[in-house]
């Protein structure tokens, strides 16, 4: 902490080219930034100002530490000044875009507890299945889940879920069960058509690998209704396994080819920049992520 004092007292006599200017905005006295200075030369070895009575001037070894010096004591401010918003109540209204069964069945668990904490804070929740535009529609926090493709914008992956092959009981009786993911392409397929057309599938099994590329005559731009798709006996599909938790404990819906696995889907924290992370949605991420990582469905 000390070097980092005189750090902070080096780049303000540099800035104001005063030693009697620096002491009098520090509130100190001038010899105690004397003191600091010399300490400091002292410490690095070498002369960092050049001295006279009228004027100030910094050597060729104190302009390259200053420049380093500058951007530390930038940094430390900025490092301060987030922190003491993070320990603040975070106000204003974050806007959540998140996949529609994902935000109803999971994340409005996480706003209630994010809420009970911060009661200042306003939440706008749009659910749809779709990618959207952050910084025109004024999104300040997306969720996304999927296998996330290269963009400008930040994401931070919360986890993985395990994606599950299903299909209705009714469907299974008609027209059979699959015994080996090959099994599939004799069968009817349900996409999810936000996922690239025709989706190629990566299975494994005690370290082999099967890949079986899908095609499908029924598609859905909406989760909602794959499950609902299915759970009406038309096809087989394959989604996130926390969508599908509570149909598998009814019934309603059969886990498929489970002794195979599939790559995992990622859960993702996406915001516009990495830089001055507002409190409101680092407080959010951090209360997702304790969510998730407690959530029956990553077992």
């Amino acid at each position: 902490m000390d070097e980092l004092k005189r750090i902070g007292v080096f780049t303000r006599v540099v800035e104001t080219k005063s030693f009697s200017e620096a002491a009098r905005q520090l509130g100190v006295a001038k010899s105690a930034v004397s003191k600091q200075i010399v300490q400091l030369e002292k410490e690095v070895g070498v002369r960092l100002l050049n001295r006279t009575t009228r004027s100030l001037s910094l050597t060729e070894a104190g302009e390259i530490f200053y420049r380093h010096s500058a951007e530390i004591v930038n940094r430390t401010k900025i490092a301060l000044s987030e922190l003491r918003e993070y320990q603040n109540q975070p106000t204003g209204t974050l806007r959540i875009s998140c996949p529609v069964s994902f935000g109803t069945e999971h994340l409005t668990s996480v706003i209630k507890e994010v809420r009970s904490l911060y009661p200042l804070l306003k939440i706008d929740l749009l659910l749809e299945d779709r990618i959207i535009n952050m910084v025109e529609e004024g999104v300040d926090l997306a969720i996304r889940i999927g296998w996330l493709q290269e963009s400008n914008l930040v994401a931070k992956m919360i986890c993985e879920a395990p994606v599950s092959v299903f299909a209705s009981p009714e469907y299974l009786a008609q027209k059979g069960t699959p015994k080996t993911p090959q099994d599939l392409q004799k069968h009817d397929w349900i996409s999810l058509s936000l996922f690239s057309s025709p989706l190629t599938w990566e299975f494994e099994k005690k370290g082999q690998k099967q890949s079986v590329q899908m095609h499908s005559q029924l598609k859905s731009n909406s989760v909602a209704a794959v499950i609902a798709l299915s759970k009406s006996g038309q096809g087989i599909s394959a989604l996130s396994t926390f969508c599908l938790q509570e149909d598998f404990e009814k019934g309603l819906l059969q886990p498929l080819l489970t002794d195979y696995e599939l790559e995992p889907s990622g859960i993702y924290a996406v915001y516009p920049h990495r830089e001055h992370v507002p409190p409101k949605v680092r407080i959010f991420i951090d209360f997702l992520s304790k969510y998730c990582h407690s959530a029956r469905w990553l077992r």
